[in-house]
């Protein structure tokens, strides 16, 4: 992987796999994919093992990992439940995908789901020890109105309305803070937005509750990440959450990969060369793949569980992208319609964990949990262990 070797070590007397992993700060998982075929190990033996580069090696520091919430959504994107119960102690907070701005009522939320529903994910992740934030967006469907005409009526006219309601949401149901995650920006309202947020943390200071803010990353600079003064709302906020998803929007009719390794360091490094603080920066991790059939746009969105069992069900191979460093395969349907499948697996995820070590950035956000390859989360806590 980026940034590491592949050497060999010798077996100590009552090793196991799990403490080689802890002796070179890797997962089990990469060591048993590094010695395919061998279990067990006894003393004496020799194993591959991943060695870090000098330029790697840092005093450990703390790492946030955010991870988003939600139910299932469809057959081939299972909920999150699963992970929160099997990974909470790898996890510093969940992002339940609760609630919108209420594009009817003008600086109101709205919620997506029952109160029963909040007040039951909120008690469960702090009975594991997860806190959980409030997360507001503005992709709710509206015949006349749209998400970015919502936001913009509360920057423009209706902010009270807005912190009064969101400030009574975290106290009424026990959120421990904020995440705002609009994804788009009506034109001219980017210094705005700066100056809302910065309103708006002062505010959650002033009560104790953190915020949490996401910004869409393009090193291209599309008109998407154009709406955002990075710097600028980085200052105000405790995280900077970077969505480097997607590099091949299902919008476009070409098919590539959710975020090439390429891709995303570049968007990360765009980022530091505006003045953002490497210490605020959360690196989106898209956990999903999409099932592209080729020179058609809108792919089907496919969890890392989903692309395993088509491919198998096609008997397809699995290739490593060279340049992207993403897993994908090809397949053709039974309309005799080319397929490519792009999507993440623990090796992809490493690689772009080594990004998070490089820069020194506060930690990660993953869109979205129960999606994800399980081995991904031996790498997580290897890579960026300890977890706060």
């Amino acid at each position: 992987m980026e940034g590491s070797k592949i050497t060999y070590a010798i077996v100590k007397a009552g090793e196991t796999w799990g403490d080689l992993a802890t002796r070179y700060e890797v997962s089990i998982e990469e060591l048993l994919q590094l010695n395919r075929g061998v279990r067990e190990v006894t003393e004496g033996d020799l194993v591959k093992v991943i060695q870090e580069a000098p330029h790697f090696k840092h005093r450990r520091r703390a790492h946030y990992v955010l991870g988003f919430y939600t139910g299932p959504m469809g057959v081939t994107m299972p909920g999150s439940q699963g992970t929160l119960e099997r990974q909470a102690g790898k996890l510093s907070a969940i992002a339940p995908y609760y609630f919108d701005i209420d594009r009817s009522r003008s600086g109101q939320i709205k919620a997506r789901v029952s109160p029963q529903l909040i007040k039951e994910t909120i008690r469960d992740a702090h009975q594991r020890g997860v806190k959980v934030l409030a997360s507001i967006h503005n992709t709710d469907k509206h015949p006349n109105i749209s998400g970015n005409d919502a936001l913009h009526s509360v920057l423009r006219a209706h902010r009270m309305p807005f912190y009064n309601h969101l400030f009574a949401l975290l106290k009424e149901y026990g959120f421990d803070g904020i995440n705002l995650d609009f994804e788009h920006l009506r034109p001219g309202d980017k210094h705005l937005y700066t100056d809302f947020v910065r309103d708006l943390s002062n505010r959650a200071r002033a009560q104790n509750y953190t915020l949490t803010v996401d910004v869409l990353g393009d090193v291209a600079k599309t008109p998407y990440s154009l709406d955002f003064d990075y710097p600028g709302v980085a200052e105000s906020v405790d995280h900077l959450g970077i969505m480097t998803y997607d590099q091949f929007r299902p919008t476009q009719a070409v098919p590539g990969p959710v975020a090439g390794l390429p891709w995303v360091a570049g968007t990360i490094q765009a980022a530091l060369n505006e003045g953002v603080a490497p210490e605020k920066i959360l690196l989106g991790i898209g956990s999903y793949g999409y099932d592209w059939t080729v020179g058609q746009p809108n792919p089907r969105a496919l969890s890392h569980s989903a692309a395993e069992s088509l491919r198998r069900r096609e008997n397809a191979v699995v290739q490593f992208h060279p340049s992207h460093k993403v897993p994908f395969f090809t397949y053709t349907d039974k309309k005799g319609q080319p397929h490519e499948v792009w999507y993440e697996d623990a090796r992809s995820i490493a690689l772009k964990l080594d990004l998070v070590r490089r820069h020194n950035l506060a930690g990660i956000l993953f869109w979205r949990l129960g999606l994800e390859d399980p081995a991904a989360w031996g790498v997580i806590q290897a890579k960026l262990g300890p977890i706060i």
